[in-house]
């Protein structure tokens, strides 16, 4: 990927030149509808915006030097008007004011700009961040990106090696309830109790993931399905009462937990679909 494919967009950009544009326009009908017409108020109107357009697009410095080139001209017409053909009488305050508004809407343009830029850029440093972080920090498993993430590895390799390999999908079916009963803190403290309770009886070689707050899943390299089914067995009975350390003390629940398995067919699956299949399986186990 290069640097330029990694640039964030920027269609904040597209919608404040269509902004300008549109006054351009209104300036247009305005003028064009006026029977005192004043040529340079209106060229000095549409210069302005022009250096708004540029700011903006071009950054801070771009638009205050563009904004520079078009006070020099202006400033060279006035002093030309004044001194050399007399055609300006007097400085007024709605000619002079030019030279103030155009440099200050070029810096105000460039600044938002900058501002916007800051914001998208954050945006997509958070996204990027976030695309990184594959641990769920309550549990230690991984989290639904780097779940998949994993069992995609497997998948291919259990494809290329010919080695069995097995998904197990442990659903906790009155989690609705612990959450009414004990709060979202009062869940964390439960899937944490879970998760612990898990990690006591499978391998370190094994992979767990934590999908959904009533959903974990658990990947079994050269697992076949009969030895899934063991893993599983031994999961609901560890997990069917399990101790829970709430913040007002320690309480031991009962949970109504679904377990399914499937084993993985290279000629049938991907990861996603032998996810699917054992959680269509703890679904039914669940119904």
């Amino acid at each position: 990927m290069t640097g330029k494919d990694k640039e964030p967009k920027r269609q904040d950009i597209i919608y404040f030149d269509l902004i300008m544009v549109f006054w351009m326009a209104v300036l247009v009908v305005i003028f064009c509808s006026s029977y005192n017409i004043n040529i340079i108020q209106f060229a000095l109107s549409g210069l302005l915006l022009l250096a708004m357009i540029v700011g903006y697009n071009l950054g801070l410095l771009g638009g205050l030097i563009f904004a520079l080139f078009l006070i020099f001209g202006y400033g060279s017409y006035l002093l030309y008007g004044v001194v050399v053909s007399g055609e300006i009488s007097e400085l007024r305050v709605d000619l002079i004011i030019w030279l103030f508004t155009i440099p200050v809407g070029a810096y105000l343009a460039g600044q938002l700009s900058h501002y916007i830029a800051t914001l998208v850029w954050q945006q997509e440093a958070r996204k990027a961040i976030e695309d990184l972080i594959t641990l769920d920090d309550v549990t230690g498993f991984l989290n639904n990106r780097g779940f998949f993430r994993e069992l995609e590895i497997e998948v291919e390799r259990a494809r290329r090696f010919n080695l069995p390999l097995s998904v197990l999908v442990i659903r906790i079916a009155n989690m609705a309830e612990m959450r009414s009963v004990y709060g979202v803190s009062g869940i964390r403290s439960i899937i944490k109790a879970v998760s612990e309770q898990i990690d006591q009886i499978i391998r370190s070689v094994d992979k767990k993931g934590l999908i959904d707050t009533d959903t974990i899943a658990l990947i079994l390299p050269q697992t076949p399905g009969d030895g899934a089914k063991v893993v599983a067995e031994k999961i609901h009975r560890a997990v069917e009462r399990v101790k829970v350390d709430f913040e007002r003390g320690r309480k031991v629940i009962k949970l109504r937990i679904a377990v399914g398995t499937a084993e993985f067919s290279p000629d049938a699956d991907d990861a996603y679909v032998l996810y699917d299949r054992a959680r269509d399986e703890a679904d039914k186990d669940m119904g």
